[in-house]
């Protein structure tokens, strides 16, 4: 290797300004001190120089200490680890070569330890036949950890895809192909890999996982990914992210315990799902949703996450058709979060709710978070029970209204409005038997909201606690539904109630004689507080 490491103009600038790598690349004018003549450097212990080359963290700057001594050359080649930054394509091929040649004749570290980082910088934009020919030389050093990031060449043919060889000894690989979505061809076997990373790919799961028998986690940045099939005994922790509608997913994973999801876009209409994970105890899931309710509603997105019950040990089976999962006892929390908001094109939507909430892999939910958004007062009574119809096994309901424009608009929206669509939700009844908690954030106590909790009230017998977050611009033209409000509390007394508006907090409990008076809520404080 160079003394320059095998940089260009552009590489070399940034070897300035980098501690580890200015080793060499600037010559000291100062007069050497005088000396016994003796080379005391080229005299210490193999070990001892080994460690000193190991400590620089910069192969460019091992390579450099040949000036003090002859003995010193290509003792960078014996290093268990390889970092390999700011260097030309070229110089960099040259350089594995001669490592893998150096361990094969038994020098440096053992082929199944040590690791080997390569970062290649934007300027040096390569072929997919260019990062073929670098993996292939990177297999025979047989690094226990390699970490391989370079940018591709947008104006090369890269059709033929990326070759990802075999590393028979390789415990960990992370792949990143900045900023092109590249086909990655697996052409090896991966005896040893446990983790594996991969980032700006396209790969068949299918085809790279039967290659991998002992790989536990998987992180995949992958898109265009129509099919998401994943089939290991191994794995234990899946993560996947795409930028496209899927068609398929099809997993089949028996020791998968962490799986976390996550896609821009949605699913197609044709759309089937498979999966068997008996041991999932954490799970993450966002997809972007093409459903609508009326003629203004649209689900945005939707969003699964579990957090951690405190409670007895409990266990997850799949059903008999090993397609979703059926909660048998609950080890945790699963939270199904909806982004709801009026849209001009939901009339043109023909995936109803339920059809988007059905492509998940789980099934019964303990809290159903709603977000929505609109922009001004609109009745969002009707689409808070359809989102409801799908989650009749919750036992907390919280509801989060986001009005944009709610401060410079008062009353509500006009009466031809879809919002209110079909009219005759303020007498439906849905069966909420595990129901024991509802907060609404934003709750302006309007006639229509009134009602909604009526119907809640109506649909539930296990409600023990009410929670409404006032916003400080209350309506005066809401003090009608107040007196309303206050009716329906006081016909449930043993309700835990509480009133939270701007900072001040005001709680009750409806078994007090003075809870009428601490339902009115005093808004001239907020705004002096402002």
């Amino acid at each position: 290797m160079d003394a320059d490491g095998g940089a260009c103009e552009e590489c070399r600038n940034k070897q300035l300004a980098l501690t580890c790598c200015r080793v060499g690349l600037r010559r000291s004018r100062r007069t050497p001190h005088p000396t016994d003549g003796a080379d005391h450097i080229s005299a210490l212990p193999d070990d001892l120089r080994l460690k000193i080359v190991s400590d620089l963290g910069c192969i460019r700057a091992a390579s450099n200490l040949s000036l003090l001594s002859r003995t010193w050359r290509g003792l960078w080649r014996c290093l268990p680890e390889l970092d390999f930054h700011y260097i030309c394509p070229d110089s960099l091929l040259a350089a594995l070569d001669q490592v893998a040649a150096a361990r094969a004749e038994g020098e440096g570290s053992p082929l199944t330890s040590g690791s080997l980082n390569i970062y290649l910088p934007i300027h040096h934009r390569l072929s997919a036949a260019r990062i073929s020919s670098i993996l292939r030389a990177a297999a025979p050093v047989a690094p226990s950890k390699l970490d391989f990031s370079l940018f591709m060449d947008e104006d090369a043919d890269n059709s033929a895809g990326i070759e990802l060889p075999g590393f028979d000894y390789t415990t960990s690989i992370k792949l990143s192909f900045a900023p092109l979505e590249t086909t990655l061809l697996p052409t090896g076997h991966f005896a040893k890999l446990e983790t594996m990373s991969l980032i700006f790919c396209q790969i068949d799961l299918s085809d790279l996982l039967p290659r991998c028998p002992t790989l536990r986690k998987l992180k995949a940045y992958c898109w265009p990914l129509t099919l998401l099939k994943v089939h290991s005994a191994s794995l234990q922790e899946l993560k996947v992210y795409t930028h496209s509608d899927l068609r398929v997913i099809d997993i089949a994973t028996p020791l998968l315990k962490k799986f976390k999801f996550s896609s821009d876009e949605g699913t197609e209409n044709e759309f089937s799902l498979s999966f068997s994970a008996p041991l999932l105890d954490g799970v993450t899931w966002r997809w972007w949703c093409l459903s609508s309710f009326g003629a203004l509603w649209r689900l945005w997105s939707l969003k699964i996450k579990t957090v951690k019950h405190h409670g007895p040990t409990q266990h997850l089976t799949s059903n008999g058709e090993g397609s979703c999962l059926q909660l048998q006892q609950r080890p945790h929390d699963k939270i199904l979060l909806l982004k709801i908001g009026k849209s001009r094109y939901a009339r043109n939507l023909s995936r109803s709710f339920g059809q988007d909430i059905s492509r998940v892999p789980v099934r019964s939910f303990s809290i159903l978070e709603l977000d929505i958004i609109a922009t001004g007062r609109h009745v969002y009574g009707a689409v808070v029970l359809e989102a409801l119809r799908f989650c009749t096994s919750i036992q907390r309901l919280k509801i989060t209204l986001n009005r944009l424009q709610e401060r410079k608009r008062r009353g509500t929206c006009h009466a031809s409005c879809p919002c209110d669509q079909p009219r005759n939700w303020r007498s439906r009844s849905i069966t909420l038997t595990n129901l024991k908690e509802v907060e609404v954030d934003g709750f302006s106590g309007e006639d229509h909201e009134v009602d909604l909790l009526k119907v809640i009230f109506r649909s539930t017998t296990m409600l023990e606690e009410l929670t409404l977050n006032f916003p400080t611009n209350v309506s005066p033209e809401c003090s009608s539904a107040y007196e309303e409000l206050r009716s329906i509390l006081n016909a449930h007394r043993s309700m835990k109630f509480n009133i939270y508006q701007w900072v001040d907090v005001q709680e009750s409990s409806m078994d007090e004689s003075e809870s009428d008076s601490q339902i009115v809520l005093d808004t001239s404080s907020d705004e002096s507080d402002g």
